[in-house]
């Protein structure tokens, strides 16, 4: 008769050498195309469905790489609520913002201008040769999809002359000044669109490209800056490009015209001045900053939209110290995945036990 204790020791789960999620995406979710490919896998906060680790998935069509099973518009739409993680990381932020504006109301404060100059200061003036920031046409509106407290853009457009409009799902405190949209209006009566950091965090980004491009007039402005996959290998912050959680898609230059031709936008000017990432990112080639129009007949889309996101991955694996690291890297991506999962579920125990 085995023992009590042998009985009751709990079994571990056998070794998987080959690793496969039943929900991961068998097409892509910014074109919809089938032509997808396994490329990398990276280590992720354990979610809620016990998981690990995450496949990055390279789409040939449009060049996207995103989180592989990426969350669903439901998932999403929970951590971004104003009852979700996003808000309550937030919290302390947007009430600074909150009181600040209140207090100003209150005692009918004018707006004040700042003396010192800041980060956005810096690409407002990147930004003046494309769109007239600071002498506003007569009922010239702005739309920043994803305005968090409304501080970062809106503020100052507002007391520039502009008409300013808002979609944030996370606070309302924006809208205490602004005004605050659902969606964006398909009515092509906006001159200028924001989209600052936040197309990373959208499952489908061609569907809200070509939202935004309904929202602006013909020749109408959209500007745009999300995470540098093209430099990866010079600033070497992958979790940034995409880490599973927030971070869900990514994107290199080319990719990003090719999604903005399909939505019917051309792109003018790159803004990757010096003291723009100085000023922003402490020198490093973080950000990529793209400057588009809407227009009636867009460029057609870059040929191989997927290379340079190949490249990127490439020197950035090139670079990596140890031949352990190599080694690995010479794996099957499912059989690397296994071994991550695996290791990370070891350290996890091993953390629980002390």
């Amino acid at each position: 008769m085995p023992s009590a204790e042998r009985r009751h020791k709990p079994t571990r789960r056998p070794a998987r050498l080959w690793l496969r999620f039943p929900d991961e995406a068998t097409a892509c979710p910014g074109c919809a195309s089938s032509h997808i490919r396994l490329l990398d896998v990276i280590a992720i906060p354990r979610d809620t469905k016990g998981r690990r680790v995450s496949f990055i998935t390279g789409c040939d069509k449009c060049g996207l790489l995103f989180s592989n099973p990426p969350p669903t518009r439901d998932e999403l739409e929970r951590y971004y609520s104003t009852e979700g993680p996003w808000a309550a990381s937030h919290e302390e932020r947007t009430k600074k913002i909150q009181v600040k504006y209140l207090s100003k109301l209150k005692k009918k404060e004018p707006p004040q201008q700042r003396a010192d100059r800041g980060a956005h200061d810096v690409l407002f003036d990147a930004l003046a040769a494309y769109v007239p920031l600071r002498t506003a046409p007569p009922g010239a509106k702005v739309l920043d999809f994803g305005c968090g407290g409304g501080s970062k853009f809106l503020d100052k457009l507002q007391d520039w002359g502009w008409q300013t409009f808002g979609i944030e799902p996370s606070t309302s405190v924006a809208f205490l000044r602004h005004q605050r949209l659902d969606v964006p209006p398909q009515d092509g009566s906006f001159d200028f669109v924001i989209l600052h950091h936040v197309l990373e965090h959208i499952a489908e980004p061609l569907s809200l490209l070509r939202q935004l491009a309904g929202s602006l007039r013909e020749s109408g402005v959209l500007f745009l800056s999300v995470p540098r996959l093209d430099t990866l290998a010079q600033h070497r912050d992958l979790h940034y490009c995409v880490n599973g959680r927030t971070h869900v898609v990514c994107f290199t230059e080319s990719c990003l015209q090719n999604l903005l031709a399909r939505a019917g936008l051309a792109v003018t000017a790159r803004l990757d001045q010096p003291e723009l990432d100085d000023a922003e990112t402490d020198g490093k080639p973080l950000r990529l900053r793209l400057v588009a129009t809407r227009t009636a007949t867009p460029p057609p889309p870059p040929a191989a939209p997927l290379a340079p996101a190949l490249n990127a991955l490439r020197q950035y694996a090139s670079a990596s110290r140890g031949l352990a690291q190599h080694f690995l890297k010479r794996l099957p991506v499912r059989v690397r995945a296994a071994l991550m999962d695996r290791a990370r579920e070891r350290s996890r125990g091993l953390h629980a036990e002390r």
